[in-house]
C-alpha cells in the first residue's frame, strides 16, 4: 500500500480530554441552537423540507432572469431560493401546509401573486409537489426511527464480531456522535433536513462505524501479539498502523462529496454538506471517541477486580 507517512508514531489517545471537549461543546451548543430556533425538535419543529413538515414545493421556469427579492415581496412566508443552473431562469419555492385539504391552492396562489406583482418576467412553466402535513409527520418518525434502528443492528453486529458489549458500544457511541455533530452544523448553516440528508445520515452511519470497524479489528490481532501491551498503547499503535488507509480511503472519498457540494446543483447540496462533515467527524470520532471509550471502561473494569 501508498505510505503517506512512513511509520507514525502520534499519541492520539494523549490528547483525548482536548477533542472531547471540543466534541461536547459542539453538540451542546448546537443543542441549544436548535432550542433556541425551534429547529428539528420540539411539537411543531422548523427546518424540515416539504417532504416533513408538509406542504407545496414548486419549481418555476421564468422568461428571463428571476429577481429573488421581487419574487419574495409576491409570496410571505416562503422559502424562496435559485434553482439548478442560474441560465436557466429557474427558482424553487418551499411554501408551508396551511390546509391539508386545499394544499394545490397555495400553489396557485403563490403563481398568481408573482404573476400579478411580477409581470414583466413571465413565467414559462412550472412543477410542483405536494405533501400533506400527516404525511409529512408520518415521514419524519419514520426517519428517525430507521437511523435507531440502524444503530442498534451495528451494536448487536459489532458485540458479536468482537466479542465484547464495550467494542459495540463505542462504535454506536461514536456514531451517534457524529449525527449529533452533523445535525449541529445543518443547523447552524441554514440547512433543512430533506429525504436527501437523511439519506447522507444513514451513508454516514454504516461509513462511520466502517472506518471504527477496522482500527478495532486491527487491535484486537495486535492484542493477541503484543498480551504485556496495555490496552491504550495497543490502540494507539493500530491508529498509527491504519492511519494511512485512513487518509487514502476517507481522503478520496471526502474529495468525492466535496465536489457534489461544490458542483451538483440546489437538489445535491445538503446531501454534499452533510457527508463532506460527516466523514471528516466520522474520522475524527473514530480515534477520539471510539477508542478511548473502550480504554476508559477496560481501566474502569480493572478498577473494580479486588487486588489479591
Amino acid at each position: 500500500m501508498l505510505e503517506i507517512l512512513k511509520n507514525p508514531n502520534f499519541d492520539f489517545l494523549g490528547r483525548t480530554k482536548y477533542f472531547v471537549a471540543v466534541s461536547l461543546t459542539i453538540i451542546f451548543g448546537g443543542f441549544g441552537y436548535m432550542v433556541a430556533n425551534g429547529l428539528y425538535f420540539g411539537a411543531n419543529p422548523k427546518g424540515y423540507g416539504v417532504e416533513f413538515s408538509g406542504g407545496t414545493q414548486l419549481i418555476i421556469h421564468f422568461e428571463n432572469t428571476p429577481a429573488i427579492d421581487r419574487i419574495r415581496a409576491a409570496i410571505v412566508d416562503a422559502t424562496i431560493q435559485t434553482y439548478d443552473d442560474p441560465a436557466k431562469n429557474q427558482v424553487l419555492v418551499r411554501i408551508a401546509a396551511a390546509d391539508e385539504e386545499n394544499l394545490d391552492q397555495a400553489a396557485n396562489a403563490a403563481k398568481a401573486a408573482i404573476a400579478a406583482q411580477y409581470p414583466e418576467n413571465r413565467i414559462l412553466e412550472s412543477s410542483s409537489e405536494i405533501v400533506g402535513p400527516t404525511v409529512g409527520a408520518d415521514l419524519r418518525q419514520k426517519a428517525i426511527q430507521l437511523t435507531v434502528w440502524g444503530l442498534l443492528f451495528q451494536l448487536l453486529y459489532i458485540t458479536w464480531r468482537f466479542g465484547g458489549a464495550i467494542w459495540g458500544a463505542a462504535a454506536t457511541l461514536a456514531v451517534f456522535h457524529d449525527v449529533l455533530v452533523t445535525l449541529a452544523c445543518l443547523a447552524v448553516f441554514g440547512y433543512e433536513i430533506t429525504l436527501n440528508i437523511i439519506a447522507a445520515l444513514l451513508t454516514l452511519v454504516g461509513y462511520s462505524v466502517n472506518d471504527t470497524i477496522v482500527i478495532f479489528d486491527r487491535a484486537r490481532e495486535n492484542l493477541k501479539a503484543k498480551k504485556k501491551d496495555s490496552l491504550a498503547k495497543v490502540l494507539n499503535d493500530s491508529l498509527n498502523q491504519t492511519l494511512t488507509r485512513t487518509l487514502i480511503s476517507n481522503g478520496t472519498t471526502f474529495l468525492a462529496v466535496l465536489g457534489l457540494y461544490l458542483f451538483g446543483g440546489e437538489v445535491l447540496k445538503g446531501f454534499g454538506f452533510t457527508m463532506a462533515v460527516g466523514i471528516l467527524v466520522g474520522t475524527y470520532s473514530t480515534i477520539y471517541i471510539a477508542s478511548p471509550v473502550v480504554v476508559w471502561w477496560q481501566k474502569r473494569q480493572a478498577g473494580r477486580v479486588p487486588s489479591s
